[in-house]
C-alpha cells in the first residue's frame, strides 16, 4: 500500500509540474480563443497545443503568432535562431495555412486572409521544435470585417451571396479549390456595369466570369490583376427582376482578395 502510495503521489507531482500560471496546461490540448482577442500560450518541449476558434459571422480573417520567450531546462531566457514554433490552421480535416520556424526574431507572423462559413471551428496548432525548452508565445485571431462581404458557403450559384447597386463587396478566394459566386436582381429595367479590382498586395490576377443563369455563361472570364485597379467585368442589360451572375476563382494564387459593385448606368 505505502508502495501505491508513492506511486500516486509521484503522479500527482509530475502533473503539477506541467501546469503554468493561469492553470493553462503545457501538454497537448484543446484551447480557445475568441476573435479579436489577444492571448499568451506556453507549451514544453515538442507538446503540441490545439487552439480552437469559430469562423466570423461576417467578413474574413487572419491569425498572427509571436514568439516571446524561450526558457531552458536551467529556467533561463534563451534566444536561438534554431529555436521556434510552427503553427498549422486547419479547418475540415484541411490544412489551409502552415508557418514554420517562428523563432523571437521575427515578430508577429501573419497569415493571409481567409474567409469561411461563419461559426466554423477552426484551430490552430502550434508546437515547438526543440527539446528542453519551455515556450511562451502570443496568438491573435483578426476579424476583417468589411461591412459589405460575401458569405460562405457560396461556392455554387445556388447559394451565391446577393449584391446591391452602390454597394462594394469584399471576398477571399481561399485556395485552388475555393470559388465565390455572386447574384444580382435588378429592380429597375436598364444597364448595369459589374466592375471589380483585386486587392492582393503581391503579383497575381483572379478570374471573373459573368453567367446570364445558374449555368449559362457569358462569355469568357476577366483576369483582373493587382495594382491595376478597378475593371469592368461586364455591362449587362437586364429587365426588372432579372437576375445576373458572377463567379470569382482562382487565377494566380491562393487567398487573392478582391473587392465587386455594381452600377446603375443607363
Amino acid at each position: 500500500m505505502k508502495g501505491l502510495k508513492k506511486v500516486f503521489g509521484t503522479a500527482a507531482a509530475l502533473m503539477a509540474a506541467i501546469v503554468v500560471a493561469g492553470g493553462m496546461k503545457v501538454s497537448a490540448a484543446n484551447y480557445s480563443i475568441n476573435l479579436n482577442e489577444e492571448k499568451e500560450f506556453s507549451s514544453n518541449n515538442y507538446d503540441e497545443n490545439v487552439i480552437e476558434f469559430k469562423a466570423p459571422e461576417n467578413g474574413g480573417f487572419h491569425i498572427e503568432v509571436v514568439l516571446t520567450d524561450t526558457i531552458n531546462s536551467k529556467g533561463e531566457s534563451v534566444n536561438f535562431g534554431n529555436v521556434w514554433l510552427s503553427a498549422t490552421m486547419v479547418y475540415n480535416y484541411k490544412t489551409m495555412w502552415n508557418s514554420g520556424s517562428i523563432n523571437r526574431d521575427k515578430g508577429w507572423t501573419s497569415s493571409p486572409e481567409y474567409c469561411l462559413p461563419a461559426g466554423s471551428t477552426v484551430s490552430l496548432n502550434v508546437k515547438g521544435n526543440f527539446d528542453n525548452t519551455t515556450y511562451k508565445y502570443k496568438v491573435k485571431v483578426v476579424n476583417d470585417a468589411d461591412k459589405y462581404y460575401e458569405k460562405e458557403d457560396n461556392g455554387t450559384a445556388k447559394k451565391a451571396t446577393s449584391i446591391k447597386v452602390k454597394k462594394v463587396y469584399s471576398g477571399v478566394i481561399n485556395d485552388g479549390d475555393d470559388v465565390d459566386w455572386f447574384v444580382f436582381k435588378a429592380k429597375k429595367a436598364g444597364k448595369y456595369k459589374f466592375s471589380a479590382v483585386n486587392t492582393e498586395n503581391h503579383h497575381g490576377w483572379t478570374s471573373f466570369t459573368g453567367y446570364k443563369t445558374k449555368s449559362k455563361k457569358d462569355g469568357n472570364y476577366v483576369g483582373v490583376y493587382n495594382e491595376r485597379g478597378w475593371k469592368k467585368i461586364k455591362t449587362v442589360s437586364l429587365k426588372k427582376g432579372q437576375k445576373y451572375y458572377i463567379k470569382v476563382a482562382h487565377g494566380y494564387n491562393d487567398n487573392a482578395t478582391y473587392k465587386l459593385k455594381v452600377k446603375k448606368v443607363k
